[in-house]
């Protein structure tokens, strides 16, 4: 370990020699277009609105005004630059564009997708819906969630194997894990097929293929895509006439070659081509990868525009209203189904009065939920038995606590057996590979991807993990960096020898408390949701203790990656229901560790004695409901279908998750989950007081949970669900058109450019505003203009993750403007408020003021001015 620690040591210390200081942002590099990442957070707002043309153009200002023939929608680092012109094409342009540039082309570049070849849908990942309805897919049950997942994780796996995210078909489908090799051929030659029935030539660029041939330049195909050259010749081909695809000499994928056109692609192009980078012509249609990248070499890129701004807004509007009118249509397709109620009778002659909390959540909600997942664990059990299969059942504590006592209640004899095994120990048992550490980690979706909590997974210890995260953040891709840190030799022995001996431990317990025999048939019971426990068990276990496991849940998710031999009562695309998992555990620590002889050592309990007795009380009305339940089923012979059982259980946990009734809200408002409660075991699993503050920060409702949106209205929790389920693509701007108008100026003491804007309107009166931080530069808001009154939220400073780094509020020098606390009076129309330079730590990426602000009155409209001021 010593050894380990001081060679990493001074792997820190070379590391700090060789790269240059990280220092301040450059002013330069803040203004470079290409240094503009994704924001996390932009799908809940995009910061800023459209300018307005109720503006006036400056008026007497002094300072440099950015004039603007087109207000922008928003405003990002770069708008604060003259930057160079970004050459673009339209559809108008495209007959001509040789001419333009005279005999000096000598090749003729084109990008396939959206530019030679277009698709009848709407957008790529529309193509993945024609996709599930080809028969095979149906067969299979494969969706577009599915086929969207399977491939960034593909990417994810790829980037740690070799480097280079570039992957083919046949990656994105060995990660269906519970298909036969067969089976996921006949996918990808599925998926070929459905791209050659939705393609089509784009008839200019066929044009000006046939145009450029006729004048002996040379035509090239290059194209970002998991495609192999042969698999896009055959979609080329089936759409291209003869003699244009004939007149294509060469076809550059970059899964071919590694690497992508906003890397390295073009060099190849170049090397190949034999002729010098500005005899090069590249057309595609996007800005980075068919644009910048190839113009750095010397390429000359033109910038594929199909659409003007205003047609593309209209049609992604119009593709959201695609995905929407399946709640007008008539049945059969709407997918209307009949709604069944089979517990009315039992609800009827059940004694529920009073209805305390504990029975409307209990007897009422979950009792129907684990009722009928009693009914289809036995059947499992029943259908295994049949086949001579010799079955044993473990619930996995501690949340199959209550499905153990929900199902020997169904049964009435004792099933199965409860038995502690964590997710946490069966992955980290499973490491004996370099290619089992990468698994691992192409698994961690990026939101989720916490660098110190992934060190706790591959079981390093606190100092090596600091080490490590130390050296990483001296990259400019901290997260890229890590991942590679964790291949050096020595920290994999690491990882391989720690997860050996907690193997070993594992083990010991396993053959203790499961009394495994070879050829044994186990079910792992549990709530869900990706069935990683077994999925890792089977990859460590199977073979050794030559047992078949097979998982058997409640809920599960629809991933194409989901554990193999699984099944699930319900299968949901997203979780939200921790609420009831909180119901079903067993008062008990988690388990930490297992000692040398295999016996778990079970952590402190987190939650508070009051909590327990509650999820007490409700576990009991579960139990009481399922016998209630079988008797009178018993008594009367009514029996029913599974199918009937399986949707009242969905709809009841779909009831409590996103329509709860006042009782759930005041029962569970202080309930905490052991591993969300935060260091000073504070936090709750939801906070209606937050909701109600978080609502005046977000113009859509679908970041917020169901049981915060409920205390604001069903209409939210409906819109934050149909955003969800439909995976909308709408702005902020298209959730609300009210705004207001706002005038901002940023630059020095000698220079500032001013922008009109328009802050979105986002809750209770409330707008919100997004600008750029520039180091050593102010903010000057001119609230006077329109504003009399005002309250300002807040401004906080925030990074390139929508972190919040500072709170500023307090920062700003007001001109004209009497304070209150949070509200503020312009005392005219040239009142200003300037947010001072912000000091803070050195930052490497894009920085934000975010502003939340709501007008309380107006000016009239002749509103007074300072005396001498500009008329």
């Amino acid at each position: 370990m010593q050894l380990i620690l001081e060679r990493l040591a001074a792997k820190i210390t070379q590391t700090a020699i060789d790269q240059k200081p990280p220092g301040l942002l450059r002013t330069a590099d803040m203004f470079d277009p290409d240094f503009l990442p994704h924001i996390p957070g932009d799908d809940i707002y995009q910061f800023i609105g459209h300018s307005d043309a109720m503006f006036p153009d400056g008026g007497g200002l002094t300072e440099k005004i950015n004039k603007r023939q087109t207000p922008e929608d928003r405003l990002f680092w770069r708008d604060l630059r003259d930057t160079h012109h970004k050459e673009q094409i339209k559809v108008i342009d495209i007959p001509n564009v040789l001419d333009d540039l005279g005999d000096s082309v000598k090749v003729l570049s084109l990008d396939c997708f959206d530019t030679l070849l277009w698709r009848k849908t709407a957008t790529p990942k529309d193509v993945f819906a024609v996709l599930a309805d080809n028969p095979v897919a149906r067969r299979l049950g494969i969706t577009p969630h599915q086929r969207i997942r399977a491939a960034a994780r593909a990417y994810r796996a790829k980037l740690l194997e070799i480097g280079s995210g570039e992957i083919d078909i046949g990656d994105i489908y060995r990660l269906f894990t519970s298909l036969s090799g067969e089976e996921r051929e006949l996918l990808a030659e599925a998926e070929i097929r459905t791209e050659m029935n939705v393609c089509f030539a784009f008839s200019p660029y066929v044009e000006l293929v046939r145009l450029a041939h006729a004048r002996g330049i040379k035509i090239i195909v290059a194209s970002d895509t998991y495609l192999r050259e042969d698999e896009l010749r055959r979609l080329l081909a089936r759409h291209l006439p003869a003699d244009v695809m004939q007149a294509i000499s060469r076809i550059y994928c970059s899964v071919d070659y590694g690497t992508s056109k906003s890397h390295a692609l073009f060099q190849i192009v170049i090397e190949d081509c034999g002729v010098p980078a500005s005899q090069i012509l590249h057309i595609g249609d996007n800005e980075v990868a068919d644009a910048e990248a190839p113009r750095k070499l010397g390429v000359r890129a033109l910038h594929f525009v199909p659409f003007d701004r205003e047609v593309a807004d209209f049609l992604r509007l119009q593709h959201a209203a695609s995905s929407l009118i399946l709640l007008e249509q008539a049945a059969p397709e709407a997918g209307v189904l009949p709604c069944y109620s089979p517990f009315r009778p039992l609800f009827a002659v059940a004694n529920l009065q009073p209805y305390a909390p504990e029975t409307v959540i209990g007897y009422m909600s979950f009792g129907p939920v684990l009722y009928a997942y009693a009914r289809f664990l036995m059947d499992e059990v029943e259908a295994l038995q049949q086949q001579g299969k010799r079955v044993k059942v473990f619930f996995l504590l501690r949340d199959a606590y209550l499905l153990s006592a929900a199902c020997e209640a169904y049964a009435r004899k004792p099933v199965g057996k409860l038995v502690r095994i964590r997710k946490f120990f069966a992955v980290a048992a499973s490491f004996k590979t370099r290619a089992d550490v990468d698994y691992y980690i192409s698994g961690i979706e990026p939101e989720y991807d916490n660098l110190h909590a992934t060190a706790k997974q591959l079981l390093l210890p606190p100092e090596v993990t600091e080490l490590l995260i130390r050296i990483a953040h001296q990259s400019d891709d901290p997260k890229t960096a890590f991942h590679q840190l964790l291949h050096d030799g020595d920290v994999l022995e690491l990882i391989f020898t720690n997860s050996f001996a907690l193997r070993a431990r594992l083990m010991r317990y396993m053959s203790n408390e499961l009394g495994l025999e070879e050829g044994d048939t186990i079910i792992l019971a549990d709530i869900g949701y990706n069935g990683q426990t077994q999925e890792y068990l089977v990859r460590t276990f199977k073979e050794e203790v030559k047992v078949d496991i097979l998982g058997r849940y409640l809920v599960t998710s629809d991933e194409p990656y989901r554990a193999a031999n699984s099944k699930a009562l319900i299968t949901s695309p997203w979780w939200n229901y921790t609420l009831f998992e909180q119901c079903c555990a067993v008062k008990e620590g988690a388990v930490v560790d297992y000692d040398v002889d295999g016996e778990p050592v079970l952590g402190e309990i987190k939650q508070s004695e009051k909590q327990y007795e509650k999820v007490a009380n409700v576990q009991a009305e579960c139990v009481r409901f399922i016998n209630d339940a079988r008797t009178l089923f018993t008594k009367t012979g009514v029996t029913h279908e599974y199918s009937i059982l399986q949707g009242a259980a969905h709809a009841a946990l779909f009831r409590h998750a996103y329509m709860p009734v006042e009782a759930e809200l005041e029962y569970f408002k202080d309930f905490q989950h052991d591993k969300f409660m935060g260091p000073d075991r504070k936090k709750t699993i939801y906070h209606l007081e937050s909701a109600w503050r978080n609502a005046r920060c977000q113009p859509s409702p679908c970041r917020l949970g169901a049981y915060e949106t409920r205390s604001l209205g069903l209409d939210f929790t409906f819109s934050g669900l149909v955003q969800r389920r439909f995976q909308l693509d709408l702005n902020p701007e298209d959730m609300n058109v009210r705004f207001s108008p706002l005038k901002v100026a940023i630059g020095g003491e000698h220079e500032s450019k001013v922008f009109l804007l328009r802050a979105h309107h986002l809750h209770d009166g409330y707008f919100s505003i997004m600008l750029p931080f520039v180091s050593g530069t102010s903010v000057r808001i001119f609230f006077g203009e329109h504003y009399k009154w005002l309250q300002i939220e807040e401004i906080q400073l925030l990074n390139s993750t929508g972190r919040v780094c500072k709170n500023v509020s307090n920062s700003l020098d007001l001109e004209e403007i009497n304070r209150a606390g949070e509200i503020y009076l312009c005392l005219s129309q040239e009142s200003v408020a300037t947010i001072r330079p912000v000091d803070v730590q050195p930052i490497r990426t894009p920085h934000y003021f975010h502003m939340i602000f709501r007008p309380l009155v107006l000016w009239a409209s002749d509103p007074p001015r300072r005396p001498g001021a500009s008329q």
